[in-house]
């Protein structure tokens, strides 16, 4: 129980304080893999905290359960509610029912994200065979559109598509860098980043902190392809194509530099960029990621072991019953000989 209360005190906490705390310190533009890494982090802690907890309320109000090991009923024992007490199976049910049926769902969120986009991925491939061009030169797949955008499929071998618009208003080094984009996306995989940010907010739409890191995450993966491209083909270069492209439309599913999206903080972003990080600031956000997912571990094993600690010598071997034993108030004696009774 104690497990419990203090794995959903932890929840009540990042619930309640996180998101200020996240748009107040967030080194998001400055670190965004370090600030993604923290959110999914605290996002998936809120279920995970839950369904520990759950568990925890079913070892130690449940007698069949708790008695599994001698140290968990002689601990649950001594609890002010504990397997003995009449709510006892009714506390215990619950919480094994919640953990189950929790963990259940956030499994299926997860499995149902990425077949939806899987389907939809494969979909939009079958129609780029009969509307998209192949383009050897570009190695990407041109398609006949009147406006500028660019995009990327998820997954193994997805396909990069451009617009003729797109290729008709960029210069070749805006091309490259657009390009360069989109294969970021590819190489890490951000698609599967927003499969779990998609996933965790379909399993609990009202938490404000997954809300908030799936939007998060969705602009930071642009950022990260942005930084990306910059690195080989300019600020300037990524910028400029930004500014033409930026506010294209981009399929549901699929990742790109059309995104609209927040493109005028991006070209900005590009145009001045943000002081480099230091070192304290980036050795704190490094700890962060570090205690956010360490934290719920170290609650759960405190609590755990100040419970055994205060727990008194077990009692359950008591003594033989003096009737027994032959002596009043004693044990029996080894080698002591019973006779039959007649």
């Amino acid at each position: 129980m104690i497990t419990a209360l203090a794995l959903a005190g932890y929840a009540l906490a990042l619930t309640l304080g996180a998101p200020c705390a996240l748009r107040r310190f967030a080194l998001g533009d400055r670190a965004p893999r370090r600030t993604i890494a923290l959110l999914l982090i605290l996002s998936a802690s809120l279920p995970l905290s839950a369904i520990t907890g759950g568990l925890a309320l079913g070892l130690t109000m449940l007698d069949s359960l708790s008695r599994i090991d001698p140290v968990i009923d002689n601990c649950a024992d001594q609890l002010p509610v504990n397997d003995e007490s009449p709510v006892a199976p009714t506390l215990g049910t619950v919480g094994i029912a919640v953990a189950a049926l929790l963990a259940l769902w956030i499994c299926y969120c997860l499995a149902a994200t990425y077949i939806t986009a899987f389907l939809r991925a494969r979909a939009h491939t079958a129609v780029l065979r009969l509307a998209g061009r192949p383009d050897r030169v570009l190695d990407a797949i041109v398609v006949q559109h009147d406006r500028a955008a660019s995009y990327c499929l998820p997954g193994r071998g997805g396909r990069i598509v451009v617009t003729s618009k797109a290729i008709q208003l960029l210069t070749a080094a805006q091309l490259d860098a657009v390009l360069a984009h989109e294969r970021a996306h590819q190489r890490g995989h951000h698609h599967l980043l927003l499969v779990l940010a998609t996933a965790l907010r379909r399993a609990v739409p009202r938490v404000r902190l997954v809300r908030y890191t799936d939007e998060e995450i969705r602009r930071l993966v642009e950022v990260i392809a942005d930084d990306t491209a910059a690195r080989t083909h300019g600020r300037i270069a990524v910028a400029s194509a930004l500014a033409v492209i930026g506010t294209g439309h981009v399929p549901t599913g699929m990742l790109g530099a059309s995104n609209g999206d927040g493109a005028l903080s991006r070209i900005t972003r590009m145009a001045k960029p943000a002081a480099r990080l230091k070192r304290r600031p980036s050795t704190l956000s490094a700890l962060a990621v570090v205690a956010s997912l360490v934290l719920p571990i170290v609650l759960a094993g405190v609590s755990i072991g100040v419970l055994i600690r205060h727990c008194p010598a077990s009692t359950d071997n008591e003594s033989l019953p003096a009737a027994v034993s032959g002596r009043p108030g004693g044990s029996a004696a080894a080698g002591t000989r019973f006779e039959p009774v007649d």
